[in-house]
């Protein structure tokens, strides 16, 4: 939570004042809750968000609003989607305060989870319960070539067609490079994948030729890439892009106009992908 022990104890202390009541069970062991604590446990959600409710329509009478946002995304989106959400954004509320971080995709569910931002964006499967998961973009992952290679014209590109490349994947952390593996029925030590946990790397790779990538669409996103050509890939290896926020308490209006402007962004990437011939659908 990124607050100090000490300051975590004071507060307890005084809200236990407050109430009249003990809230948690102190002695040499883990810090447990009282009785009295689960009960009241059982309110606070509801609480929070009338008090959340509270301090926006406060703030709309003052003439104010919340203008301040902390984000957590996959890196794929640093490159457009995200950024030229938060423009748009930013020219409705120039005085917005903005922090946008990248993680890998499991870390950007935990940001969330722990309150240390406000909305995710990363990609299907999402396993944690409490947390609200929302479809943006549907994608099917591609073939990255550098240009001037047999396979940049092709329609589409198999894993036969691959059988004496080099293979680019990320790595064995995100669910992507278990369903490339599995496409191509190579074993986990198979010295014909080079693995990344990012897939900026892949691309790089790709231009220097030390072999093609199978990697998300998004990474297309980035500048400078006319030395290397995106080819559908088949069999289908489907991506889903989500949002990620927590149920309570419920987003403010600054964070649900983030979150249209980032749905504006990726419904225009789509369109551009489907004019590549690479498959992408908005659920």
């Amino acid at each position: 939570m990124r607050i100090a022990q000490p300051s975590v104890s004071q507060a307890l202390k005084e809200l236990e004042g407050k109430l009249g009541v003990e809230l948690i069970v102190r002695g040499s062991g883990p810090l447990k809750l009282t009785a009295d604590a689960e009960m009241l446990l059982k309110d606070m959600d509801q609480v929070l968000e009338h008090m959340h409710m509270l301090n926006e329509r406060a703030a709309r009478l003052r003439g104010e609003h919340d203008s301040s946002i902390s984000i957590a995304t996959v890196h794929p989106l640093t490159a457009s989607i995200m950024p030229k959400a938060l423009l748009r954004l930013r020219h409705d509320q120039p005085n917005a305060k903005v922090r946008i971080e990248a993680f890998p995709s499991r870390e950007v569910v935990r940001r969330v989870v722990d309150r240390t931002a406000d909305i995710g964006f990363t990609f299907l499967p999402v396993e944690e319960p409490d947390v609200v998961v929302r479809p943006l973009l549907r994608t099917d992952m591609i073939c990255l070539v550098p240009a001037g290679h047999r396979l940049q014209d092709a329609a589409v590109v198999t894993p036969a067609d691959l059988s004496t490349e080099t293979i680019v994947t990320l790595g064995a952390q995100v669910r992507q490079e278990f369903d490339v593996r599995l496409a191509f029925d190579m074993p986990e030590d198979d010295a014909r994948f080079i693995t990344t946990n990012n897939a900026i790397v892949s691309v790089d790779l790709v231009r220097q030729k030390l072999g093609v990538a199978v990697t998300l669409p998004y990474i297309l996103t980035q500048p400078q890439m006319d030395d290397v050509i995106a080819v559908p890939f088949q069999p289908a290896i489907r991506r889903t892009l989500v949002a990620v926020y927590v149920r309570k308490p419920s987003m403010t209006s600054f964070t649900r106009a983030l979150l249209g402007h980032v749905r504006e962004e990726l419904r225009q990437f789509g369109r551009e992908l489907g004019e590549k011939g690479i498959a992408a659908t908005v659920p």
